[in-house]
């Protein structure tokens, strides 16, 4: 086992605090023409030196409306592959979103993010992308250098309560903190982001980016299908942003959006506006991770408004058993959906657009009607409104083939038989000020514990969602689940139902967010087999952002 350090001084967070230049064609655009090795880190590079620009408010909404097939002409950003181990130079940094003004008439600006950042052949890159072996050994140092006290997560690794990102370890501005654990989950598609308390607004400014782990599974997917990550192997990060005035990112949720969700009305894949990945006659395989602090998307494939099929062939925790196929799924914020999409039937110049298609979001759905679905927000964009994501075209004809394997993985059922259950009550209460969400009658206390449990046990939760609610995406830490079944699913649900346990295709892997609709009870099952010495306290909590920091979050301990 390899002991891997990633940073020899720092893995910091920087906040963006420069005035910098335009994307030009691409300029953060890098293809990983080598395959990957064990142990390292994918990146996506940024400018080193940036002319300081003027920053106008004249821009026209209507051309980054992703409502709006026109102008997918910016080259999606994508990692490349490295060998090296980084160093912090520097804390500041630039990052470019918005393209050229003769396509969108737009001025020349840089947009303010927060992001982590590391130095790779000595150019500054941004939320890089950590790729580990299971069993490895990953070693990281921290340093805080953003305005707020804040603390990294590693979104579904199994890692005790030190590592696991608790707020309670959170650091001021200035302050560093040491990681260092075993790489112990299935190969699959993981991430990692803030989570101090409150956390919503850092990783919508951008703090977010993949964990990805490799194992025997995945080496034989990519044989099958000669994938290579950052060319035909796409990680797709989607967040929806606002722009005040077109110039100016800006998170400031009203009392309303604090209670349902701050949307924003631009939406950029891997901090890229409107862009488009060229693409060959090939299967491609897409990790798809929503990164949005309250945005659900219905992904599907689209040519000239006709879906596609594609087949799912992981989630959160990895590689299913064999591929399904569908024409949409469902993604709520801090789900993972792997995808394979066959474009050998294509022809060159053809074009495909992922797309969210439109569905009913359910908001507040049986205590107030469609009042609530139309609540007056800052986003021009509402939750359930069909928009575009990503620009595919197919540049080349080419020999290719590649076919998916029929067997995935092998998932062992959790053994239930000894089970306890345990009822989960998601709801909602009228406070002082405002309404705020509950888990269990409780909100967030930092010395409480509401679920308490005794270590090497199973238990079986049935998650209890209230009618008069809104789609809450449940996330636990330290520990994967599988689901065993759905009652009283809305009918956009039932529809993509595979069993008679009213599962959905993303039900059948390993899991450690789901989404739980209004008047909807999931029974997941969890084994709490613990590795780590002493009690373990780790966190259940909703993940639509404004949620949690609202207050829909609880302790667990693991004694």
């Amino acid at each position: 086992m390899r002991n891997r350090r990633i940073s020899r001084r720092d893995f910091l967070i920087a906040t963006s605090g420069v005035t910098g230049a335009l994307v030009l064609g691409g300029m953060a655009y890098l293809s990983a023409t080598r395959p990957t090795t064990p142990g390292t880190i994918m990146t996506s590079t940024i400018a080193s030196t940036v002319p300081e620009t003027s920053v106008h408010s004249t821009t026209s909404y209507g051309k980054l409306d992703p409502r709006e097939p026109g102008n997918f002409s910016n080259r999606l950003r994508l990692p490349t592959s490295s060998n090296g181990i980084f160093g912090i130079i520097r804390s500041p940094s630039s990052v470019s979103i918005h393209t050229r003004p003769r396509l969108l008439d737009l001025a020349e600006t840089v947009k303010k993010l927060w992001v982590y950042e590391e130095i790779l052949n000595e150019a500054p890159t941004i939320n890089p992308i950590i790729m580990l072996r299971r069993g490895e050994n990953f070693k990281a140092s921290f340093r805080n250098e953003i305005p707020r006290e804040t603390i990294i997560h590693w979104h579904g690794l199994t890692v005790d309560w030190r590592n696991d990102g608790h707020p309670y370890y959170a650091i001021d501005h200035g302050g560093s903190y040491e990681y260092e654990f075993t790489v112990n989950n299935r190969g699959g598609t993981y991430w990692y982001h803030p989570h101090p308390h409150p956390a919503a607004e850092q990783i919508y400014k951008g703090l977010a980016s993949f964990f990805i782990i490799e194992d025997s599974d995945e080496d034989a997917l990519r044989q099958s299908l000669d994938l290579t990550l950052g060319k035909t192997d796409i990680p797709l990060l989607i967040q929806d942003k606002r722009f005040e005035q077109g110039d100016q990112l800006t998170y400031d949720p009203n009392p309303m959006e604090r209670l349902m969700g701050f949307l924003g009305d631009t939406v950029l894949v891997n901090l890229t506006l409107k862009p488009y990945l060229d693409v060959d006659t090939r299967y491609y395989r897409f990790r798809i991770l929503n990164g949005s602090t309250a945005r659900i998307c219905k992904l599907a494939f689209v040519k000239n408004e006709k879906r596609l099929p594609f087949h799912i062939i992981g989630v959160d925790g990895g590689l299913l058993e064999k591929p399904e196929l569908v024409d949409e799924v469902f993604i709520a914020p801090a789900e993972r959906v792997d995808a394979v999409l066959d474009l050998r039937s294509l022809s060159q110049g053809d074009i495909v657009f992922l797309k969210s298609l439109g569905f009913d979001p359910m908001h507040m759905e049986m205590m107030m009607g469609s009042v609530m679905n139309h609540v007056e927000t800052g986003s021009k964009l509402l939750e359930g409104e069909d928009f575009f994501l990503l620009k595919l075209i197919v540049r080349n004809k080419v020999a290719y083939d590649g076919e998916i394997p029929q067997k995935l993985s092998i998932i062992e059922p959790i053994n239930t038989t000894n089970a306890t259950e345990r009822a989960i009550h998601l709801s909602s209460s009228m406070g002082a000020q405002m309404m705020q969400w509950l888990i269990n009658g409780h909100t967030f206390n930092m010395d409480s514990y509401p679920i308490q449990l005794k270590r090497d046990t199973v238990e079986i939760w049935k998650i209890i969602n209230m009618p008069q609610s809104m789609p809450h995406p449940t996330h636990i830490h330290g520990y994967q689940f599988q689901v065993l079944n759905r009652i009283n699913s809305p009918p956009e649900i039932n529809r993509l139902r595979t069993d008679n346990r009213g599962r959905i295709p993303t039900d059948l892997g390993w899991k450690d967010t789901m989404l739980i609709w209004p008047g909807e009870t999931v029974k997941i099952a969890i084994d709490f087999t613990t590795r780590f010495a002493g009690d373990q306290k780790y966190l259940f909590h909703c993940h639509n952002l404004e949620h949690q920091d609202n207050g829909m979050m609880i302790n667990l301990k693991v004694t």
